[in-house]
């Protein structure tokens, strides 16, 4: 007990230092009264007030900072009194001190501050704003918050003027003029398309308010404004809000609720589950009579419980057909059923075109609480009415087939609702259960499939991924996959966009933004549209899922969707920190679908960061793949920062292929000079050769003959028997020195394979060899190019 004293003494000591600090901040206009208020009401609501004669909702219970009144010690009581007398006597500098020195010992009582206010009156802002603060201090006088309020509204502070007439509904909640100046203000700041969002005010509010404050003898006004709050709270789906101003309007007034009110409070019971409240309201100003008891029931763990027993119910003959509705709800889900299908049987003597809805109402109560058989008997008028032919009737009507068991009616309605509602997820799905527990796997993947022109659902599309992938239908994985993947991605038009997507911090607004600004549609006619769904992959279950894609694609040998895929995933978000790796996937699905002109794009800023073997071999492999042979310029620039041998190779191969062997032939020599390698020999001999079979070349002899040299060479440093003597074979061949180039493929198919590996084949040049053999013996001798022919070549 001690300790709860201590700890409320506590809280108060802190309340009191709070005051202090922020009248202090107020008088010393480090804050304007409206910031100031705004510390005391931040927690508050318009609509947070329940009153005494209003149930209060299941809601916990809010903290909200309150203000206590000051009270002042007998001694500054004297003091203020002497103040006040300073002040009539016209010795206004010393009754001012006064109050300064009773507002330094207690900053947060009011007195002192409406007597600073009398005394500054020849300074209006002054005299404002302490009787401001002295009405916050002291906040029971509803007249002095209309007369600064009149003040605030001269001054043109319209948010300070709302403040004063809050406070002043809050000292006299009865006043109904009150608070219809405040809605006038409110309806002017509306008509100024005022900020109100920033304020905690609405219109909405200051209706729940009404209805709140006002006493029970203003019955039509709180009626009328109980109406205006309802219709808005139900716009903004407030329907909790909206049950609490219709309850405290008919605690107050309920002779005056007409049928049209009592069926819009009854349909707020019973959202809010109120539903033996929904009877006593029927009993009380309806007119059904109920019938009923109570028994005693003990329980197995030995306690007793009382339960209400519905035995009769007498219903006006003219009750409309929608109370009747309600009532009926009501019972079910309180439990009545005998008392429930007396009352159904009435109801279904209804005509169902008319009462569709009401129908549909009462199916709801009874599924909701597990009676499908009488579900049963409202959903099939439903089904069967031409006018209730609609994909929602049908929905519930396979629920309700499903849940009594009967799978093969209930996959019938499963696909009369895709009929209706052909990208419906949840039919898509239950349907699907059903046929995979029949073992009709076939039938129930196709379930899953959507039509990629309407709208899809993403969480449906991720379930078909794992559904296919269960079943190992790897080829319709990939492409399902591949679409919930690029989800969030758009289809390139242009190789600009491409462009675009290489870039650093491209992303698919950088793509929308280039084709808004060509004056096309931002949106590519073939990109998928998803459901705002509340789905979402984690970044690196996408990078699983892109590479798990790329594996399949490659081993599907789809290279074109492999390329595709790199493409795609250089603008999706969540894969923005593995750009160098996505870069690195690209270049190598475009070598593999032998798209050399990308493959060059993507190795040329690769060379750029990365100066490695790989790195060289791969930019050689590209380059020598392009058709174009220009890029003699593009090789110079990429080495012109930092001087490197390799130049010399690049340089020359391009040369090479482009016919100007005698500069190709320069940059082989120094590099030969340099590292003295078994490749330098081998292409200086290539392009000697390549010199001598030319015209405007004089002493081929002597070329020919340089050429045999570095080939000699080549053997000398390359350790490979069966490369060296192929190459050597080719080399006699082409002079047409027969024998010599018979011996050397003789050799070349005796040695052993260049390379064996288990993984990647073997790398062997028999075949090759072989063939040249044939080429040589089948002009000359016939038989020797079949016994050549039929030993190495047969497959």
């Amino acid at each position: 007990m001690e300790d709860e004293i201590d700890v409320q003494d506590g809280d108060i000591s802190n309340k009191m230092q709070l005051e202090t600090e922020l009248t202090s901040k107020f008088l010393s206009g480090q804050m304007s009264f409206a910031e100031y208020s705004s510390e005391w009401y931040s927690g508050e609501d318009e609509d947070e007030s329940v009153t005494k004669n209003e149930e209060p909702l299941q809601s916990a219970p809010t903290e909200r900072r309150r203000r206590r009144l000051t009270r002042l010690t007998p001694a500054l009581v004297g003091l203020m009194g002497e103040a006040n007398l300073r002040f009539v006597r016209g010795d206004v500098e010393m009754a001012e001190k006064m109050c300064h020195e009773i507002i330094k010992q207690l900053p947060t009582a009011s007195e002192p501050y409406q007597t600073l206010a009398q005394i500054y009156e020849h300074d209006v802002e002054k005299s404002l704003q302490f009787s401001l603060l002295a009405a916050h201090l002291s906040p029971t006088d509803s007249n002095e918050w209309l007369r600064l309020a009149a003040v605030s509204n001269q001054k043109n502070d319209l948010k300070q003027e709302m403040i004063c007439y809050t406070q002043a509904i809050k000292a006299d909640p009865h006043n109904f003029d009150i608070h219809m100046k405040r809605l006038d203000l409110l309806g002017k700041l509306e008509e100024m398309k005022y900020p109100l969002n920033t304020w905690i005010i609405a219109r909405v509010k200051c209706y729940h308010k009404i209805v709140t404050c006002l006493p029970p003898n203003q019955g039509k006004i709180i009626l009328k404004y109980a109406r205006l709050a309802t219709t808005l709270y139900h716009n903004g789906n407030e329907k909790e809000k909206a049950y609490a101003v219709m309850l405290a309007a008919y605690n107050k007034c309920p002779t005056l609720f007409t049928l049209e009110d009592l069926n819009i409070f009854l349909e707020l019971l019973i959202s809010q589950k109120e539903f033996q409240k929904c009877l006593d309201v029927f009993v009380a100003s309806v007119g059904v009579d109920i019938e009923a008891e109570i028994q005693t029931i003990r329980k197995s763990s030995n306690e007793i419980e009382e339960q209400t027993n519905y035995i009769k119910c007498a219903i006006p003959n003219d009750l409309a057909i929608d109370l009747k509705c309600k009532l009926l709800v009501a019972f079910i889900h309180l439990g009545a059923i005998d008392l429930v299908q007396t009352l159904l049987n009435d109801f279904l003597t209804n005509d169902v075109e008319k009462a569709g809805d009401l129908y549909m109402d009462i199916e709801e109560a009874f599924s909701a609480v597990g009676y499908h058989e009488m579900a049963m008997k409202v959903l099939e008028p439903l089904v069967n009415t031409p006018n209730f032919d609609l994909g929602a009737v049908w929905l519930k009507y396979a629920d309700c087939l499903l849940n009594l068991g009967r799978q093969e009616e209930a996959v019938s309605a499963f696909y009369k609702v895709l009929k209706h509602a052909p990208q419906h997820p949840e039919a898509r799905r239950k349907l699907f259960h059903i046929l995979e527990k029949k073992e009709q796997i076939e039938d129930a993947i196709n379930v899953l499939q959507q039509d990629y022109k309407y709208v899809v659902s993403p969480t449906l599309l991720y379930e078909q991924c794992k559904v296919l992938k269960k079943y190992n239908m790897i080829a319709k994985y990939l492409e399902v996959a591949e679409s919930l993947l690029c989800r969030s991605v758009t289809k390139y038009r242009h190789e600009e966009e491409l462009k675009i997507a290489c870039k650093q911090k491209a992303g698919v607004e950088q793509i929308h933004e280039f084709r808004t600004i060509r004056g096309e549609n931002p949106f590519h006619e073939n990109d998928l549209h998803f459901e705002d769904e509340n789905f979402k992959m984690s970044p690196v279950e996408e990078w699983d899922l892109f590479k798990e894609l790329l594996s399949i694609s490659f081993n599907l040998k789809q290279y074109t969707t492999m390329q595709r895929l790199c493409y795609s995933a250089l603008i999706i978000k969540s894969l923005q920190s593995h750009k160098r790796e996505i870069e690195f996937y690209v270049l190598q699905a475009c070598l593999l679908n032998k798209d050399y002109i990308h493959a060059f794009r993507f190795i040329r800023d690769i060379a750029q960061r990365s100066t490695t073997n790989r790195t060289w071999n791969l930019l050689s492999l590209v380059l020598h793949a392009l058709e174009d042979m220009t890029h003699t310029k593009y090789v110079t620039r990429l080495f012109q920062k930092e001087e490197r041998w390799v130049k010399n190779l690049f340089l020359g191969n391009n040369y090479l292929l482009s016919g100007r062997y005698l500069i190709a032939l320069k940059y082989f020599l120094e590099y030969h000079e340099q590292f003295r390698e078994p490749i330098s020999s081998f292409l200086i001999s290539i392009t000697i050769l390549s010199m001598a079979a030319q015209k405007t070349f004089d002493k081929h002899h002597n070329l020919i003959l340089q050429s045999v040299s570095y080939m000699l060479t080549y053997k000398q440093l390359r350790k490979c028997d069966q490369e060296v003597y192929y190459n050597l074979g080719r080399l006699y061949q082409m002079l047409n020195i027969n024998n010599l180039a018979i011996e050397y493929y003789q050799k070349a198919l005796a040695c052993k394979p260049i390379a064996v590996c288990s993984r990647h084949g073997n790398i062997d040049l028999k075949m090759e060899t072989a063939y040249n053999l044939y080429i040589l013996y089948k002009d000359h001798s016939p038989d020797m190019a079949r016994k050549t022919m039929l030993q190495h070549l047969v497959i």
